[in-house]
């Protein structure tokens, strides 16, 4: 216990250092052994104008792409319910998807939307841009919002057409594959709109009724939501800040796109979260699913790796070796938006960096983390 209370302690004076370089902005961090959250700290501000408001382990706080890890738990808890299977064709379920190929696109399984192998380009666009204040986003010019059209070679009668996830699904005719199904890996976040877009005609369920009733609910993890206007009304919520500057960005809302990055949480409900994959209870998934979501995928038959030895990815979870430990692990960002979220298994060990500006500070902290607790 107490060669525990020295580590903590250790981590946060280094935490205290980092920040001391912030200026105000804000870090929310939390830790997990096994099923219990043993260090919830926050450190800085989560708003700096027009009072500073300081930062805990309950501010709600963008999570960008770890939005992704609840889309797919909720479609292996299909996959329990034999409601589906991950190598069923999306075509099965969807008749309407296509990309420009439509041989090829009818060969797409959920397995390779959720895996990020597909064959989609990198960057489509069509999920962020449906944001409703895209155009503050893109407002440092005049000409900044059609510069991002042209960037991603959308129209904006085309992004105002799109209502609907049918519609982001519907979408993706015009798309042309960047790699044949199965043969290659390209994080598209566009396609986890696809999938909530299945699960949907799936169950008959709006995604966000099954997310609040079948995982965050048994998780007790009440500060979770898609609701921006619920977030932004919140006294204890974050801004979001970029720059040395410290400019206010535009916040992070887009319900349509919610399961590729427009969840919000805090870092102890994502503590709570982590728990559950550390120790697989309470039981809202069979643990042999849980390990083939943080299970490196295969291409052909041989494991997939980023041009390194060890990264990978498995179901909305990146695999990596930290100094010969497995490590699996999930981020997001946008503009001044940092999370992180990882799992040492061997460690029983989970963490949680949330930031509200931008920059690398959430891995250094994660990392100066393991580093203290491999060093028993």
């Amino acid at each position: 216990m107490k060669q525990t209370i020295e580590k903590l302690e250790n981590i946060t004076e280094y935490i205290e250092h980092i920040m001391s370089d912030q200026q105000g902005v804000g870090a929310s961090v939390a830790i997990v052994n096994g099923s219990e959250i043993i260090y919830s700290k926050g450190f800085g501000h989560s708003q700096i104008h027009p009072v500073n408001l300081p930062m805990d382990g309950d501010t709600l706080m963008s999570i960008q792409s770890i939005s992704k890890n609840f889309m797919a738990l909720s479609i292996m808890q299909l996959v329990e319910k034999n409601l589906l299977s991950l190598d069923d064709t999306v075509v099965h379920y969807l008749p309407y998807f296509r990309t420009k190929n439509k041989e090829q696109s009818d060969r797409i399984t959920i397995r390779h939307l959720l895996s990020h192998t597909a064959g989609f380009p990198g960057d489509l666009g069509i999920a962020n841009m449906t944001a409703p204040n895209v155009k503050e986003i893109f407002s440092d010019t005049p000409t900044e919002f059609q510069e991002a059209l042209d960037y991603y070679n959308l129209t904006e009668e085309e992004i105002e057409s799109v209502k609907t996830r049918e519609d982001v699904t519907k979408w993706f005719q015009k798309v042309e594959l960047e790699y044949p199904v199965g043969k290659g890996w390209n994080y598209c976040t566009d396609a986890y709109v696809i999938l909530a877009d299945l699960f949907e005609k799936v169950t008959g369920v709006k995604w966000e009724t099954h997310l609040e009733d079948e995982i965050l609910s048994p998780l007790n993890m009440n500060r979770t939501t898609s609701d921006s206007n619920t977030v932004e009304d919140d006294p204890n919520s974050a801004k979001y800040y970029m720059g040395k500057n410290q400019t206010e960005t535009p916040f992070p809302k887009n319900s349509l796109s919610a399961p590729i990055g427009y969840l919000y949480s805090s870092a102890n409900d994502l503590g709570k979260y982590l728990a559950f994959h550390l120790t697989k209870k309470p039981n809202i998934l069979r643990p042999d699913l849980i390990e083939d979501m943080q299970s490196p995928i295969h291409l052909v038959s041989e494991e997939w790796r980023f041009g390194s030895e060890v990264r990978s990815y498995g179901l909305a979870w990146f695999t990596d070796n930290y100094k010969d430990l497995k490590v699996v692990e999930h981020g997001g960002g946008q503009m001044a938006v940092r999370s992180l979220m990882t799992i040492v298994p061997e460690l029983n060990l989970g963490i949680v960096v949330l930031l509200n500006f931008d920059g690398t500070a959430h891995h250094d902290i994660c990392d100066k983390i393991m580093d203290i607790f491999m060093d028993a």
